[in-house]
């Protein structure tokens, strides 16, 4: 059997482009050779573990994410855009500026002494946050500006002499660098546990001129902060006794000893724990040294090396040197476990049985706050607490981020079934509203304390998302709660009972999707049924905190926040199914508010407008103003003062944008849907009659149908499908909206 596949060629060309790689890639370099690397690129090898996690985080860049207060920074490392978004943090923009914040600091200090312990409740996405940092970080070492390197030792064959000191006294017969050797040539090859930076091989004065000449030419600016383990690292203890044992051999001549130098670059893996470790809450040790010099493996180094104890260490700290150690849920281990942080992270080194290790590596740690709150009862909680950066991580605050956690996972566990538009977005809602903190009207002016006492969930869970203040105010109180957004967003963000601790976990509601995926009534994902599912769970009180909580102007009310989700799923029903009948034109509100817009400006002005038909000169149109005003106005305004703020609104924002245009929909959508809604509101027989027609024709069954709501309901139904509807799902939903509004 023939094929055009030919199995050699495939291999041949698989070896050529992987060779070309390695030698791109500057994979093994003598030590001159990294010497001159050093000079040419200074920033990319003269940084620690935090400088190099900083640079990981410059590398891919930040966005302007908009919100409620203000656009926030958001990092893109944390969007996992290298792996097709596996892997993404929702929201989260607050931790990832703290935790950024952080290294920073590091940066800034020149060394690393601090454990970094994000803390949040469970499922908060701690261990999310820290897992994208460190593929973000395995990324970057492929690149060229992410190049790292340490060294091994290569002892060639020739050198290896039976009965004398290893090198005869002489200088080896080699020429150059043992660092290119075929393997053939090589007696044995001593590898680098920990890392050491290959600079290390340098005294520290040495490196001291060294850079001191790269910020004299230029090449360094004198602002750079060389880490303090770059200026003041030393070897590890294996790698310092065979430095030495050689450099008496070669009776002080450094460049022989360097001979035997092979730098290697290498890469940041967790699968591989080569810089990147996670450390589960076991209860092992997470390093530990034993003795080589004994191991027949190494039986054929020189014999100048046989008389030198040489230690070898390994274990978690060990493998994350010169990267990024990760403790989950660090505080379920018994504190003797991993109390030797406290000199660790401090003073960046580690006391084994036989050697001390010293660190260059950036601990990230995670806790749950049951665990955080009971150390903080323990007597050594004030000496760990100056060793610490707490981050807060809660859950999420807004639905836009929650929605897309389930975007993300929920089709991948039902493959093939078809999730009906807006079941995740309920199931998000909900999740949201449960974490809500009623505000503290006391914590604000007195002006606008009544209405912050007034405001409910729902309408700050809007407010959260998108900036959208209640409709039911009045312009003045509008104004004086956009005002005090900012602090509405920051009066739970400290202590212990921050907004973000309690309520429903992802995983939670993940596991009510699941389920309310296997209810047979439906061959779909319904957002009728997670309704369903929600209702069980909150009948569970026992098995969950957030559920036990005393509600406070229905805040933490679960009966009463699963109500106010079945209205605003009947809101958004209604208004896509007004949409989706097509009973009015689109865009017809906008032009009504358009038209009321330009005559109150007229009147305001004591101008007349134009007749669009007759070019005449007409006063402002009361009929039309007043027709508006009486859907629009709450019963406390007049409608003078109504106008003059609309116009006042209009005027500063054009102060604050005055290149710009008005943005009607930005500053006045909320009234412009109340016109909409009241149009519906006013033909809501009209399209229970399309309704209805539509649940007959889905169900084959239309005689007697009027013709005229027959063809209405077949361009609704078209619609619907156009929304990403089945016929299956579109007959749930109407047949539910017609049994609600009975």
């Amino acid at each position: 059997m023939s094929t055009s596949l030919d199995a050699r060629a495939i291999v041949d060309g698989i070896a050529q482009s992987r060779k070309a790689t390695f030698q791109e890639r500057r994979t093994i370099l003598s030590f001159d050779e990294y010497l001159a690397e050093v000079l040419v690129h200074p920033t990319r090898h003269l940084r620690n573990a935090a400088r190099y996690l900083m640079d990981v985080v410059d590398h891919f860049g930040v966005d302007e994410v908009p919100q409620a207060t203000g656009a926030v920074r958001r990092w893109r490392l944390f969007d996992q855009a290298f792996d097709e978004g596996r892997g993404r943090v929702a929201g989260q923009e607050r931790v990832q500026a703290a935790l950024v914040r952080i290294v920073e600091n590091f940066v800034r200090s020149g060394r690393i002494d601090r454990l970094v312990l994000l803390h949040g409740p469970n499922g908060s996405a701690k261990t999310s946050i820290i897992q994208a940092v460190t593929r973000a970080a395995e990324v970057y070492s492929q690149s060229d500006d992410g190049a790292l390197y340490r060294f091994n030792w290569i002892f060639p064959t020739g050198s290896v002499q039976k009965g004398s000191l290893g090198f005869g006294g002489a200088r080896s017969t080699h020429v150059g660098s043992y660092a290119h050797l075929d393997a053939a040539a090589i007696e044995s090859r001593l590898p680098c546990e920990l890392k050491d930076h290959p600079l290390f091989l340098l005294a520290r004065d040495d490196r001291e001129a060294i850079i001191g000449g790269l910020v004299s030419e230029g090449r360094l600016s004198p602002d750079w902060t060389v880490p303090e383990v770059l200026r003041l690292g030393e070897l590890s203890l294996k790698n310092r006794r065979i430095f030495d044992a050689l450099l008496a051999t070669y009776q002080g001549d450094i460049k022989e000893v360097l001979r035997h130098i092979q730098v290697e670059r290498f890469y940041l893996s967790r699968r591989y724990r080569q810089g990147v470790v996670a450390v589960e809450p076991q209860l092992s040790v997470d390093a530990y040294s034993r003795q080589i010099t004994a191991d027949r493996s190494i039986a054929s180094l020189p014999v100048a090396l046989h008389h030198v104890s040489l230690y070898e260490t390994a274990g978690a700290i060990n493998d994350a040197n010169r990267g990024v150690l990760e403790f989950n849920d660090l505080l379920k281990r018994p504190l003797d476990a991993w109390k030797y942080l406290l000199v660790a992270t401090e003073q960046a080194q580690a006391s084994l049985d036989h050697v001390s290790v010293f660190l260059d590596v950036v601990m990230l740690a995670s806790s749950n706050e049951l665990h955080l709150d009971a150390f903080k009862g323990h007597p050594d909680w004030p000496s760990f607490k100056g060793r610490m950066e707490l981050v807060t991580a809660p859950y999420l605050l807004r639905v836009k981020d929650e929605l897309t956690i389930y975007e993300s996972q929920v089709p991948r566990s039902l493959t093939g079934q078809h999730i009906a538009p807006h079941a995740l977005e309920v199931a998000a809602t909900f999740a949201v509203l449960t974490r809500l903190e009623a505000p503290d009207p006391e914590h604000y002016p007195p002006q606008v304390r009544d209405v912050i006492t007034s405001l409910t969930p729902v309408e700050k869970l809007r407010i959260y998302d998108s900036g959208e203040v209640p409709e039911r105010l009045s312009q003045k109180e509008k104004k004086e709660l956009r005002a005090v957004i900012q602090r509405l967003y920051e009066e739970h963000t400290t202590g212990d009972q921050y907004e973000g601790r309690y309520g429903a976990s992802a995983r939670e509601i993940r596991a009510v999707i699941l389920n309310a995926s296997q209810d047979r009534r439906f061959d779909h994902l319904s957002p009728i049924a997670v309704i369903d599912e929600l209702r069980q769970l909150v009948k569970a009180r026992s098995s969950y905190e957030w559920l036990r909580r005393e509600g406070e102007r229905n805040y933490h009310d679960v009966d009463a926040l699963l109500k106010e989700l079945e209205s605003i799923f009947t809101r958004i029903l209604e208004e896509e199914v007004r949409g989706a009948m097509g009973l009015v034109r689109a865009g017809s509100h906008v032009e009504l508010f358009d038209r009321y817009l330009k005559n109150v400006s007229a009147w305001t002005k004591g101008e007349k407008l134009a007749d669009a038909a007759t070019g005449k000169l007409n006063p402002a149109d009361e009929d039309l103003m007043g027709g508006v005003e009486q859907v629009l106005m709450s019963s406390h305004e007049t409608a003078e003062d109504f106008r003059r703020g609309l116009i006042a609104q209009i005027g500063a924002y054009k102060l604050e944008h005055p290149d710009d245009a008005v943005d009607y929909a930005l500053l006045f959508g909320g009234w412009m849907k109340k016109l909409h809604e009241d149009f519906h509101a006013k033909h809501k027989k009209g399209a229970e009659r399309i309704e209805t027609a539509l649940v007959r024709l889905l169900d084959h069954d239309v005689v007697g149908v009027d013709p005229k709501d027959l063809e209405q309901a077949r361009r609704m139904h078209e619609n619907l499908l156009a929304r990403g509807y089945t016929d299956s799902s579109a007959r749930t939903v109407i047949a539910w909206l017609l049994r609600h509004r009975r």
